[in-house]
């Protein structure tokens, strides 16, 4: 940063995602301000639970552990078709270390990132509207303006000028209105939501580790923990069937009892309600010039599997490590346009799939119904079905079509078969270090000291010491550029594992080289810090290795 600019990145919006961008941010060592036009955190529940991508992700910015502890975690969902149970799925096989939705709400979430950035000194500047967003070749400047106790936006306004600003300002955000990226939802008529937040009791066990879901004729319906002894009872039907205003409690209980076949089922003592319809859409561009958006400010979503603030993280992350490394000049701007590719295209698909789910779920009829209450058991999936889509956990996400990725082996190489390629996310697995510290792929990929950003050179030797030094030619080869951190991982029993010269782990089992369906083949893989492969090739690959990361780094000094 230079004494030009305030700071080197505005936030505008300290919801969920806003606070997600700054804890990243924080993560790397960015300087930055984060704008809220409301006077202090959310009193709305929304957006509630967090899935094992976006877990993952988290973890790699080091809050995943801090919203866990405000939350209830729940591996099981229980389903029911007209009041009889069909199917009762659990989350504890996903390939992750965090295969467990987490519960909370989202003024808890909020709470928790909050006191996450106030431990490394940094604060929301709540009360403060961004206005007057104008950027050139260099930068961006904007108008802050504070908010009075009556909501109007009439204080003493600062003149900030900063390097780069991201809209985290939600679905009804002006800074995508400001850069010209505006869009208009599409919406899905015929069909509403009500929610309301409370104490629940029933004739089922409290047991916070369970999420149920109803089918009914025309509708669909849930009980969900929370957080503490909150539940929520949402319920999606025929707007003519609903009032176009918020439910009262008596309303909720009354329709509760009907879909769940219980008399006794009740929610007193209510912390939140609300009433709504459906909209979906993508803004035509996810960055103009040095503004970038993420969130809701990007895409709006419906309510299917909880994706809309978890796609929020996930744009939070992706965006916050591409940032840092621009600012630090070691990456081109072609990082930041690969951030507006890629999250725009993965919105968008999941967008087709949500609008496919919702119709898929609410437009069952009595034969539909029928068929899914007599397979349900016997088809372990049958709830993504339901959902329309078979990821819910969005573990299979990936940017295969990005510049960011280059595939080396050939479409009809029998390692491409069933493999992790260029743009997929990475797989867990155990290693042990050279040190005998057992680790995981992911503990090692990620960036703990704050300073590589996360990226990882990893170099398999195929269960054969003879490729250490092709595999070490392509360490050296990035040496000059310090924040690729090579990691040869041995296969090779014979191996003495001090050659050559770098950080090792041991893969005796080929459990690392299974997982990456690489089994008995040397590779050269280069991961991203968001844990997808930005490179996959062998051995004899290394110049185009070289180029691939000369497309989005900084050129390096000629002598």
């Amino acid at each position: 940063m230079t004494a030009s600019f305030d700071t080197d990145v505005i936030i505008v919006g300290a919801g969920p995602v806003g606070l997600a961008i700054a804890c990243a941010l924080a993560h790397h060592g960015v300087a930055f301000r984060i704008f809220e036009r409301a006077p202090g955190i959310s009193g709305a529940s929304k957006g509630h639970n967090v899935i094992a991508r976006a877990q993952e992700l988290l973890a790699s910015i080091g809050v995943r552990d801090t919203l866990a502890k405000i939350s209830h975690i729940a591996p099981y969902t229980q389903y029911m078709l007209d009041g009889r149970p069909i199917h009762r799925q659990s989350t504890r096989d996903l390939p992750s270390p965090y295969p467990d939705v987490l519960f909370s709400n989202q003024g808890t979430i909020e709470a928790g990132l909050s006191k996450h950035l106030e431990a490394g000194g940094h604060r929301v500047e709540h009360a403060h509207e961004v206005r007057d967003i104008r950027q050139d070749a260099d930068g961006v400047a904007v108008t802050v303006v504070p908010v009075g106790d009556d909501g109007e936006a009439s204080g003493a306004a600062m003149e900030l000028r900063c390097r780069y600003l991201v809209g985290a300002d939600g679905v009804k955000g002006t800074v995508r209105k400001a850069v010209g990226l505006d869009f208009e939802a599409e919406d899905l008529p015929g069909w509403a939501i009500r929610q309301i937040d409370g104490t629940l009791t029933w004739r089922r066990p409290i047991e916070r580790d369970t999420a149920f879901f109803f089918l009914f004729r025309h509708g669909f319906a849930g009980v969900l923990p929370v957080w503490k002894d909150q539940y929520r009872l949402f319920l999606l039907e025929s707007g003519e069937a609903m009032p176009a205003r918020d439910p009262t409690r008596e309303e909720m209980v009354e329709r509760g009892r009907e879909v769940t076949g219980d008399a006794t089922f009740d929610i007193a003592d209510p912390t939140w309600v609300s009433h709504g319809t459906f909209r979906h859409g993508v803004a035509p561009g996810y960055g103009a010039g040095r503004v970038f958006l993420a969130g809701d400010a990007a895409h709006a979503n419906l309510p299917i599997g909880g994706q809309g603030m978890n796609s929020g993280f996930i744009d939070a992350v992706s965006l916050g490590w591409r940032l840092a490394m621009v600012l630090a000049d070691a990456g081109t701007p072609t990082l930041l346009d690969s951030y507006a590719e890629e999250r725009r295209a993965a919105n968008r698909r999941l967008d087709a799939q949500q609008v496919r789910g919702f119709r898929q779920l609410m437009g069952r009829g009595r034969a539909a119904d029928a068929v899914l209450g007599a397979i349900a058991g016997a088809v372990p999936q049958v709830a993504d079905y339901v959902f329309g889509g078979s990821d819910l956990a969005q573990l299979d996400l990936n940017y295969r079509d990005s510049r960011l990725s280059e595939e080396r082996f050939g479409q009809l190489d029998p390692r491409l078969a069933g493999s992790t390629r260029a743009g997929d996310r990475v797989p867990d697995a155990p290693l042990v270090l050279n040190d005998g510290q057992a680790t995981t792929l992911f503990d090692q990929i990620r960036n703990p000291e704050g300073r590589s950003w996360g990226w990882r050179l990893l170099l398999l030797d195929g269960g054969d010491r003879k490729t250490h030094p092709h595999l070490a030619a392509a360490a050296d080869a990035l040496s000059p550029r310090d924040w690729v951190r090579p990691l040869l991982v041995i296969a090779d029993p014979a191996s003495s594992g001090d050659e050559p010269l770098m950080s090792a782990a041991w893969d005796l089992d080929q459990v690392v080289h299974q997982a990456l369906g690489l089994g008995g083949t040397p590779a050269i893989l280069l991961v991203r810090p968001d844990g997808h492969l930005s490179f996959r090739g062998g051995a004899a690959d290394l110049p185009a290795l070289v180029e691939h990361v000369a497309t989005f780094a900084v050129p390096m000094p000629t002598s």
